[in-house]
């Protein structure tokens, strides 16, 4: 079974992998990502460092990282060891790698991080811990020969945290199998190169420190003609952003920049010496073609740019910019096509309706009053609003083309109720019903799309030849055009800096009472902005509710034209309905990397945004559950689609900072953050990224290296609080002076969710909406969870009962009231079970009879009986109860190697002691002496007593059996 990380990676390598790559994903990678997936750094942690970055000098600091970001060993190593793969093929034949020391490069990336494992071995010939671990790696199955390297091993291994001052001398007899100018010279400046550039966290780092020298330092040595430079864009705001980046991708394909790492904000390239750099005019001019290419194939496919409700199809300013009047024209059939669809409730008739016609008309335009007549007439309103608002000509050109001139007059096609056109369906329909179609099962035969297509055809050339169409403006572009040129680096790119003074300036001027322009709502304000309509935003427009004069038009707020944009290309990336996704409660996730991406790993995450499934939390439960209730084990989970061919993607649609998002079909906040929030601590877990959930359209953050966090979940619905979670998660904290890693929390997350899932779902509802109740029970007494299992399951198996105890011991651990709610419970079970036992087969009232039996004379007596008197009237009745059972349920009574008095006297001794636990640690010690309290807690109390008593019986039943085993075999 494949983790999901290794899956991702097989299925975006490509064909032709080097061999050995392929045998250590194969094999070694699933161990090292139990091994190390929840390992930091050692030197990128914070709370745990081998050095202190303050005592180093300048040239040493650049082995370490200075960022206090988190990141775990294992993309630490994967990402060193690609990126030197990657560099592979640029060494000269010389230098070229053999089988075996391509196997030991994999092997000293992957001891990374263990420096004084490898001192103790070079030091002593005692290797046990070197090849402990090695076992554990299972690297006897990717290398049958490893070990016979351990000397060169030894050797490069400590050479890139030490000085060569510091470095250990070989012996004058080489043990190395490899010679060792190729472990010095070649493997180690390799081991150097891959654990520097893992520890980049910003393009421009190769420049602004001293990280770049050295690599360029290391590939000089390795004799690769290449110069490192880097792009950079110093903005983030999601699909827009990663165009701009896949753009300058492919831009620089052209002049063989080959990328080497990948940050959320740009690349680090090899380019070829004295390489020439795209001007900002080159790159604008391809960049926007890029992305006005995209948006006009899906506003063709109707997938973006428009918004049709009530009052008919409406276009986006930018689909009115990116198409010329012609263009638009000409292609508007079929944009109507993908939109208007509603052939069971055609809106024509109801049009009809609302105007005053004779019986006559009104039977006769019922054959025309279909799907046809909606098509038609709204493709000749948009054309008329958009183009032809103040042209009469075009009105008479139509009627006249229509051949309804003597049934229509141009009045009767401009009546309008309730800012709908109603005389151009009036007008359709009198067409459709002058053509009647013979029978056909297609509401919209073909013959009348032809006979559209042709009308717009028509129309445009018409217009064109009597220069009627409008001017065609762009300021879009012109907006994409300043925005590229302020926030884009290309490196020796002269960077223009933002002007303050601008956007100050349209802030000022928007405020103004004359001037009411809109400012948007999701940025600075920097750019224009307009009005948020509904054929753009994917959110319903905000209004400002507080400030609509009286009588006057709502005042929206504004939109930029670049968010403008960037809400195009969501509608076109993620097929959205423009002002639908909000009815869907959607959360955004955000996913970053630690700290930098090898080519090799962007791709596998671009994989996973296009494959990623529905998140089935039955499915992962269960799974969980099979699997020991450990979190790591989630890696094998089969999280992909199966039904996407995955040919049909973009190759080189990459992400740069992967958006995706999770939509709910339930009316809650709930609801709505049940599964994001879960992937928000499970991926980084599964693939060593960064993930920030929220229900912002807007990237908490512009770079990768501002986020230092593994996860965060910005402003979660109530039970995340509830269940005592944070909203930023580290891979390792302290937290009340306990250690918690990542896992802890997801396990914590799924014993909630799996509780109320088996006690309070009505499959196959979820009922998420009651999931703060189950949390606020089981958060408040641990006890909850056996209340809570108790009401729900009809029948408690074995496992189940083992299952629930191993639930409240996780979740009390670190809670000492909790931890002590559980052993009192224990203890009184182990205390009544002295002097009553039933098999576990009774009922609930029979297992639990002595405690129910005490419960009930605490609650009915009266709070002025003293303590005493309690325990010794409490104990009696308790001991008169016991003589009404059967002998063979009283285990003393039964013992006959004693006689009937000593029995007798033990019983009550027994029966004493419970009592007074009873009363003084649990009634006056847990409880306070509140009986109002106790019998709240009454039945969980119970409850609790009898998952501990099954969970005993079981484990005396399983040690009989064992011990009759030995015997047996002894035999």
């Amino acid at each position: 079974m494949a983790t999901l990380l290794q899956t991702l990676l097989l299925q975006t390598l490509p064909a032709d992998l080097d061999p050995v790559l392929l045998a250590y994903i194969e094999t070694v990678l699933p161990a090292v990502e139990q091994k190390f997936g929840m390992l930091p750094v050692v030197e990128g942690s914070s709370n745990d460092r081998f050095v202190q970055l303050g005592k180093l000098d300048e040239v040493q600091r650049v082995f370490y990282s200075t960022n206090d970001s988190d990141q775990s060993l294992l993309i630490f190593i994967l990402n060193g060891l690609l990126t030197v793969w990657n560099l592979l093929p640029f060494l000269s034949k010389k230098l070229a790698l053999s089988d075996s020391e391509k196997r030991l490069l994999c092997l000293g990336f992957t001891f990374q991080g263990y420096r004084n494992l490898w001192q103790h071995s070079a030091k002593t010939s005692e290797r046990t811990p070197v090849i402990l671990l090695g076992e554990t790696l299972n690297l006897d199955a990717f290398w049958a020969g490893w070990q016979e390297y351990l000397p060169e091993l030894t050797y490069i291994v400590p050479t890139i945290y030490q000085t060569a001052g510091e470095r250990i001398a070989p012996t004058k007899q080489s043990p190395y199998k490899i010679p060792e100018p190729r472990l010095k010279l070649l493997l180690n400046q390799l081991l150097t190169f891959g654990k520097i550039a893992a520890h980049i966290s910003d393009p421009a780092d190769i420049v602004v420190t001293l990280r770049g020298n050295y690599l360029q330092g290391v590939m000089n040595e390795l004799g690769i003609n290449r110069t490192l430079i880097y792009h950079r864009l110093r903005n983030c705001i999601g699909l827009l952003t990663n165009s701009i980046h896949n753009a300058v991708l492919q831009f620089t394909e052209k002049l063989d920049w080959q990328p080497i790492l990948f940050f959320p904000e740009g690349i680090i390239y090899l380019a070829p010496p004295n390489s020439g750099v795209p001007t900002h005019i080159e790159f604008q001019e391809f960049a926007w073609k890029q992305i006005s290419d995209r948006l006009i194939d899906s506003m063709l496919r109707g997938e973006a740019g428009f918004k049709r409700d009530g009052k008919g199809l409406k276009a986006a300013p930018q689909t009115l910019e990116l198409f010329s009047p012609a263009q638009l024209i000409r292609n508007l059939p079929s944009i109507i096509k993908a939109y208007v669809r509603n052939e069971k409730e055609p809106a024509t008739p109801k049009r009809l309706v609302r105007l005053s016609l004779d019986s006559t008309e009104q039977e006769f335009l019922a054959g025309g009053a279909d799907l046809r007549s909606d098509r038609l007439a709204e493709f000749l309103i948009l054309v008329q609003r958009e183009f032809f608002r103040n042209r009469p000509e075009f009105i008479a050109w139509i009627l006249e083309k229509l051949e309804i001139q003597s049934d229509i007059t141009p009045e009767q096609t401009q009546r309008n109720a309730g800012g709908v056109n109603l005389g151009w369906y009036h007008a359709a329909a009198h067409y459709v019903a002058k053509h009647p179609t013979p029978n056909s099962n297609n509401p919209v035969p073909n013959h009348f799309l032809i006979e559209l297509q042709d009308l717009a055809e028509q129309l445009a050339t018409w217009a064109e030849q009597n220069q009627l169409l409008p001017t065609h403006p762009n300021p879009t572009r012109e907006i994409f055009y300043d925005y590229v040129t302020q926030y884009l680096e290309i490196q020796s790119w002269d960077v223009q800096a933002t002007s303050f003074q601008r956007e100050l300036a349209g802030y000022v001027n928007a405020k103004t009472k004359l001037a009411k322009q809109p400012i948007c709502s999701l940025s600075s304000g920097e750019f224009l902005s307009e009005d948020q309509v509904d054929s753009v935003v994917l959110f319903k427009p905000q209004q400002y509710s507080n400030k609509n004069s009286l009588g006057g038009r709502q005042l929206k707020r504004g939109i930029s034209k670049i968010w403008s944009l960037e809400m195009l290309l969501r509608q076109a990336f993620w097929s959205v309905p423009a002002g639908k996704l909000e009815d869907q409660q959607p959360i955004f996730l955000y996913l970053f990397p630690a700290f930098v991406h090898a080519p090799q790993i962007t791709k596998a995450i671009r994989l996973l945004v296009n494959q990623l499934k529905q998140v089935n939390l039955w499915e992962i439960r269960r799974f969980w559950q099979e699997h020991g209730m450990d979190a790591n084990a989630l890696r094998f989970y089969p999280w992909l689609r199966t039904d996407l061919d995955s040919n049909t993607e973009d190759k080189r649609d990459l992400p740069f900072l992967a958006v995706t998002y999770t939509t709910t079909k339930g009316k809650t906040t709930t609801d709505a953050w049940i599964e994001p929030a879960f992937l928000a601590i499970a991926l980084p877990l599964l693939l060593g990224i960064k993930v920030v959930a929220t229900a912002s359209s807007v990237p908490s953050y512009n770079r990768g290296s501002e986020f230092q966090a593994t996860a965060q979940v910005d402003g979660p619905a109530s039970f995340w609080s509830l269940l005592g979670l944070p909203t930023t998660l580290h891979l390792e904290e302290h937290l009340q002076e306990q250690s918690k890693h990542l896992s802890d929390w997801i396990d914590r997350l799924l014993i909630a969710y799996t509780i109320h899932l088996d006690c309070r779902s009505k499959p196959p509802d979820s009922r998420w909406q009651s999931f703060p109740g189950t949390v606020h029970a089981i958060v408040t007494d641990v006890l909850a969870i056996f209340s809570l299992a108790r009401s729900h399951f009809q029948n408690l198996s074995d496992d189940k009962v083992q299952q629930y105890w191993e639930f409240a011991q996780i979740w009390a651990a670190g809670d000492l009231n909790m931890e002590q709610q559980l052993e009192l419970t224990q203890r009184l079970v182990q205390e009544y079970r002295m002097f009553y036992r039933v098999h576990v087969a009774k009922s609930s009232y029979a297992i639990v009879l002595p405690l129910s039996k005490v419960l009930e004379d605490i609650l009915s007596t009266s709070s002025d009986l003293p303590i005493e008197t309690l325990m010794l009237q409490t104990a009696g009745r308790l001991h008169d109860a016991l003589k009404r059972q059967e002998p063979y349920k009283r285990p003393l009574i039964m013992d006959q190697s004693l006689s009937i008095e000593i029995r007798v006297n033990n019983e009550i001794q027994a029966i004493h002691q419970f009592v007074t636990t009873c009363i003084k640690d649990l009634f006056l010690g847990q409880y306070k002496g509140d009986r109002a309290l106790l019998q709240e807690h009454r039945h969980r109390v119970k409850s609790g007593a009898e998952f501990a008593y099954r969970l005993l019986a079981m484990q005396e039943s399983e040690s009989k059996t064992k011990q009759q085993d030995v015997e047996g075999a002894q035999l």
